[in-house]
This record gives C-alpha cells, structure tokens and sequence, in this order.
C-alpha cells in the first residue's frame, strides 16, 4: 500500500542526507506528486538497465551513504517510475537534474518524470540515500557486508528476471578491503582519507547477484590454472585449506561442465556472521565454515555449493523465480558429485540421503509443490521470492531430480546434457524446458514425460 508522498527536489550534491521521506507522516502530496493509482499501475513498466553508484562507509559511528545514476528504460509508455528501495533513508531524486516527486512507502520509490517516457526509451534517475539496517545488510565496527537483496542499499529492481549492469564506487578506511560483484580497477584516494574502490560489472546479471564486502580482513591467493583464486577472512585466520578445497573443486567443475569459470578471478569473504551467499564474481562465506573444515574435512559442501553458482546462477541463471530449483538444485547436485570426486561414492550416496530425508519433510509437513513454477503452454509471469517454494522442493528434490537422470541416463549422457545446457545458455537466462531440450539432444529421446511425472507435478517420492 502506497503511504508517504512528498515533492523532492532537495537541495544538498550527495553526502549530506536531507529530511528522511519515511519519515514524513505529516508530509501531504504536492501537485508534483504521483497518485496512488498511478503508483500501482506503473509497476512493472520499465526495466533497469544499469547502475552507476557511490557508496560511503562511515566507520565512527558505522553508518552507509549511498549516490548514483540507475538508468531505466521503459517497457511500454509511463510517466512514472518505481524501483525498490528496502529501508533507503532517501534523500534527493533528479532526472536529468530536474527534481522529481516522489511517493515512498513499503519499500518502494515511485517517482513521477518531468514528461513520460515512450516505450522503449531510457532516462536516468539520480538519487541520493542512507542505508538504513536490514537482514541482508550487516553493518559493524569492522566489517560492512550485504548480499542477495541489493534494494537494502541501492535503489533497483528486485525481480529475479532483471538484467543489468552495475558500477560501483566504494570509499572506506584505507586498511580496509572491499570488493564487489564485478572486476577491480585500481585502488585511488578519496576524500576524508578514505580509499576508494571501484567495480564493473558488464555482464548484465540478475539483481540478487549484486553483493559488496568491506572490513579489516587478511588476505591468501592461489593461481588455479590461470585463475585468480582469492580468501578473504578475520585476522589471523588460515586461509589456506580454505583455498585448497577450493582449487581442487574449481578444476572438477571446469572439467566436468565443459564450461570455464564465467571469469578470470574467484573470491571467497568469510565475515563474521553466518552466510552462505552466491554473488558476481565472489561468494560470502560465514567464518566458521574455515573452523568446520580444519575440523571436519569433509564437511567442504558450502565450497562446492557456493562455487557451482558461478555457473548455475550467474553464467546461466535461471529467467525467474518460477524455476529457481535451475540455480538452487544444480548447486545442492554440484556438492555430491565434487564430494564423491574427492572423498568417494559413499559421500555421494549421503548427500542423496540427506535430500530424500529433506524432501519427506517437505511431504510431512504439506507443502509439496512442483520443482518447476512454469510448466509449459501456460501464461508465465515473475514471482517475488516470497511465493517460492519451501527448500525441500528448490534444493532437495532439484537435486533429486539431476540424481534420477543421472541413474537412468549414464554418467555420459548425463554430463553431456549438462555441458549442452551450460553452453547454449550462458549469458541467457534458462528455463526448465531449455534443460528438458539439452536431455533430449544428448539422449536421442523425448524427455518430456520424465519432465512432466517428476518436475511439473508434485513429486514426493522421487
């Protein structure tokens, strides 16, 4: 529900947030304004094409700042635009300079444009915030990182099916390290003593695979056959069997997609809370996952599951969330066959238990569902991660699932299905039935009742 308008054509060139929009119960619409109405049917009419930001990080107290451009382009004709916006303190919104008005509630910034936007054609929003607290944001004395959902620190789109490019400038204390998703350039000085860092990311990618670190971090590196292998983790921990694992994993999983890594460098940041979160380019680990190796060897799945979503995930992600199992079934499937690789079939027969019994779960407690959202010859439209279903189904039965046509198929066909797969989609987003057609090519059979009994239809005892 819309709640909170306001005119902003606020003063001030970044840096210096203005009077919080959320914070505006007293505020009433200007002319300037958009209506509800016009808020409501505006969503979805355009598409974000690229992100151009500054994000400061304020280490006493810790605090973020954020400025920049996001370039839109307009799906059908519009005058107004809406990104998401999490809990953004906004502080100023332009286009081409001009001062918008806006309307600001959950989560969401609906801006109206000085003229509407025909179909097709691009404007850019510039636009001024503080990053306020949110569960995908971690904010400390010494260490900033957030993950999955970039709108708890930018203005964006969260739809899965979005596809953009990102530049980021990050300034923070000169001991820190920083990266982001995307490649490095050099590291420059910045105002108040503060280094700034700034990343590209040119492959367009989907919004939940923008992710940033910063914090006081010791640093280890490994060149895996010409990759750039890199851990980041607490002071004084040891990165070394962290980077280990992983190497011997990044060369089972070249050789066995057939596929290079979508990229010349790999970085592991192991910070202190819990995560396990894929992004562009790196992954965010919880440190404790280096103390669960050192003790436990063979507990190394968080490795494997967070490296297999470099291709399935960023390479070839999934269109939308109506077949999220493509990026979360592959990367829980990748982990068996990286353990079986190293510690034997036995590891692999596991990990098979452990889905089953996840997915038995799932039955017993009534929320069986398909694998896939999306069966085919039906209207397909884009879900909020919010209508998913439970993990039992996305990560135990997706897993389940390439198990069973594994069995049924042979190792060969198998794997050259999955190399057919990678490579026809890799810089596309997939669908269920472009991996049903990758099966069909590498088999010589039509794979659609198999995809129709154990994928498009409740399947509890897979």
């Amino acid at each position: 529900m819309w709640l909170v308008a306001a005119s902003c054509g606020c003063s001030g060139s970044g840096g210096q947030s203005q009077r919080p929009l959320r914070e505006t119960p007293k505020t009433t619409a200007t002319a300037q304004s958009p209506g509800l109405e016009e808020c409501r049917e505006a969503a979805g009419a355009i598409d974000v094409v690229h992100h151009d930001i500054r994000l400061t990080i304020h280490r006493a107290p810790s605090s973020l700042h954020g400025e920049g451009t996001i370039h839109v382009r307009a799906r059908r004709p519009t005058p107004i635009v809406v990104l998401d916006i999490r809990a953004l303190r906004i502080a100023s919104v332009r286009s081409n300079s001009q001062p918008l008005g806006i309307r600001v509630a959950d989560g969401h910034l609906c801006m109206k444009l000085p003229s509407p936007l025909p179909a097709l054609a691009e404007a850019p929003i510039e636009a001024a915030w503080d990053v306020e607290g949110h569960d995908t944001l971690h904010v400390a004395e010494d260490q900033v990182w957030a993950g999955y959902d970039a709108s708890a620190w930018m203005p964006t789109l969260r739809d899965a099916s979005q596809r953009a490019t990102l530049t980021v400038r990050i300034d923070a204390p000169p001991e820190w390290k920083v990266t982001a998703s995307g490649h490095a350039s050099p590291s420059a000085q910045a105002l108040g003593g503060r280094a700034s860092s700034t990343f590209e990311l040119k492959r367009s990618s989907p919004p939940f695979l923008y992710a940033f670190a910063a914090g006081h971090f010791d640093e280890a590196e490994l060149d895996v056959d010409g990759v750039r292998l890199r851990a980041w983790g607490p002071p004084g921990e040891d990165l070394r069997g962290a980077l280990a694992t992983t190497a011997s994993t990044l060369r089972f999983f070249q050789k066995t997609i057939g596929v290079p890594l979508p990229a010349d460098e790999y970085r592991q940041v192991f910070v202190r809370d819990n995560a396990a979160q894929e992004a562009a380019g790196f992954s965010l680990l919880g440190a404790k996952a280096l103390a669960d190796l050192r003790r436990t060897p063979r507990e190394d799945w968080i490795f494997s599951h967070e490296l297999a979503h470099q291709w399935f995930g960023w390479l070839v992600p999934c269109v939308d969330f109506r077949d999220f199992w493509l990026n979360e079934g592959f990367a829980t499937f990748m982990v068996a066959a990286a353990k079986e690789r190293r510690w034997g079939r036995d590891e692999y027969d596991r990990e098979v238990a452990l889905w089953r019994k996840r997915s038995a779960k799932v039955h017993e407690d009534g929320h069986d569902a398909p694998i896939s959202l999306a069966p085919p010859g039906l209207p397909r439209r884009s879900i909020d991660d919010s209508e998913l279903q439970a993990r039992g189904v996305t990560y135990a039965r997706g897993a389940l699932v390439l198990h069973k046509l594994r069995t049924e198929l042979g190792d060969e066909v198998f794997w050259r299905a999955i190399h057919r797969y990678v490579e026809q989609r890799a810089d596309h987003g997939a669908t269920t039935e472009d991996l049903r057609a990758a099966f069909d090519d590498a088999s010589g059979r039509d794979m659609r009742p198999f995809f129709a009994t154990w994928v498009y239809t409740n399947a509890p005892d897979l």
